[in-house]
């Protein structure tokens, strides 16, 4: 792909594709003039608001994201007499950071949710109920992704907004490509990928894959997409843990040979979240699978490398293609003292334009929730992103082919917090055991998991 004009590539520029009266069409019970002047909301009884607010979530890999999130969360709060701090966490160790203070009782009081913590949350009775904020936002800008919705509702309630679009994808160095098979288009299947990365591969300079393998959220994602590509599944159609798969076995099989023959760096099995991020950002690697940070980045400090990458969908094994979506959401801990102006908060910075704002500033690794948002400016000018559309229609979900549950997606969600898949990796490539032996011993995790979680039920 060529690179497009550099006044194609500015961040924090504001949407002219799509108006303001575009954005908030179908906005219901909300004046955006009012919001905008005052940024109040007001609640049935609550006509007034006060104290603080404490408010944690993951860093967007951009520092001027994180920074006007903040800000805005402060405009609401000058406004509104209450003090928030927004404090933005490293992704790697979120999830371990909030359990240890919900076991501490020291919440914060507006907490993002990623993946399914929504239901793992919502199982223990902790989340407030936010089905009323919900219906009021979710038909702003065309309305929100439907295939979202079933990561942050439980019986017909939703206990965390979705802020953002969570879409995998395989960054690809199309400058090395060339130079191995004479054009500039990624691989499309794992086999294509493995014998281009085979041409690519110098190591210790540079490695062919950029593959995961740490205990860590993406390591988790890398692995599930290669099951899933490979025609695994990580349950039954009844939702029963069935990762002792064929397609399980083929994926780690794959894994182990990628590794004994050094196509993924001998660091990798020590990779937090930002790393593969920096394995490709410095040149360590020719492809690797990430959401959309690395764009981000490359379109912030390395325009050059930009002009040599892509973002595709994740290659297709021998069952297919089959990207992960999800998404990151904000939850209230019951906990709160002051639910009443966490939700008006919420709903400050769920306004279309000021979501839009913030996802320019982080430059794409935030897409967008509400479906009109894809219209403006900042993504269409970005050709990197024409794919997302269809990706988020036709990503496969974790619980697949079982219908998803309350409990099931927070037996998932407990399987992906206790790093089962990525132990799995790591057993096949650190300790030498097999991927039949690997995928069975994860099949017994899985079911003491799902078997602990189905007790307290």
């Amino acid at each position: 792909m060529n690179r497009a004009p550099k006044n194609h590539y500015q961040l924090g520029r504001r949407p002219s594709g799509l108006t303001r009266r575009r954005l908030l069409q179908g906005t219901a019970g909300l004046s955006a003039a009012a919001a905008l002047q005052a940024g109040r909301w007001r609640h049935a009884g609550a006509q007034e608001f006060s104290g603080d607010l404490t408010v944690w979530g993951v860093v967007s890999f951009t520092t001027e994201g994180d920074e006007l999130l903040a800000a805005q969360m402060n405009e609401w709060g000058e406004a509104n007499g209450v003090n928030v701090e927004y404090v933005p966490q490293q992704g790697s160790d979120y999830q371990v950071k909030l359990a240890t203070a919900v076991e501490a009782g020291a919440v914060p009081d507006i907490a993002m949710m990623q993946g399914d913590l929504t239901h793992f949350y919502a199982a223990q009775d902790r989340l407030v109920d936010l089905s009323d904020l919900f219906d009021r936002i979710k038909d702003q800008a065309g309305g929100m992704w439907e295939p979202l919705l079933p990561h942050v509702q439980v019986d017909g309630k939703t206990f965390s907004i979705p802020m953002e679009t969570d879409v995998s994808v395989m960054y690809a160095r199309l400058d090395l490509v060339e130079e191995a098979t004479g054009t500039r288009i990624p691989p499309a299947t794992l086999d294509e990928l493995e014998a281009v990365a085979r041409e690519i591969n110098n190591p210790p300079r540079l490695f062919g894959i950029g593959l995961a393998l740490g205990r860590s959220p993406d390591a988790v994602a890398n692995v599930e997409q290669m099951i899933f590509a490979e025609g695994g599944t990580l349950v039954d159609e009844q939702g029963n843990p069935a990762i002792d798969n064929a397609g399980t076995v083929l994926a780690l099989t794959r894994i182990k040979r990628w590794w004994e023959d050094s196509l993924i760096p001998p660091d990798a099995t020590a990779w937090d979240d930002s790393s593969n991020n920096k394995a490709y950002q410095s040149g360590q690697v020719a492809f690797t699978f990430n959401p959309a940070s690395i764009f981000a980045f490359l379109e912030e400090n390395d325009p050059e490398l930009l002009g040599n990458t892509t973002q595709a969908p994740f290659p297709a094994g021998t069952a297919g293609s089959f990207p992960l979506i999800g998404t990151w959401s904000w939850a209230i801990f019951q906990e709160s003292s002051n639910i009443d102006a966490a939700k008006a908060l919420i709903e400050y910075i769920m306004e279309p334009e000021r979501l839009q704002a913030v996802y320019e500033e982080v430059g794409g690794r935030w897409y967008p929730v509400y479906k009109d948002l894809v219209e403006a400016e900042f993504w269409q000018s970005r050709p990197f992103f024409e794919p997302f559309p269809e990706i988020i229609e036709n990503g496969r979900r974790e619980w697949y082919p079982a219908e998803a549950t309350p409990l099931l997606l927070t037996q998932l969600s407990a399987v992906f917090q206790r790093f089962i898949l990525a132990d799995m990796a790591q057993a096949v490539v650190v300790s030498g055991t097999s991927p039949e032996q690997a995928a069975a011993e994860a099949q017994i995790a899985m079911e003491q998991v799902f078997e602990e979680l189905a007790a307290e039920q």
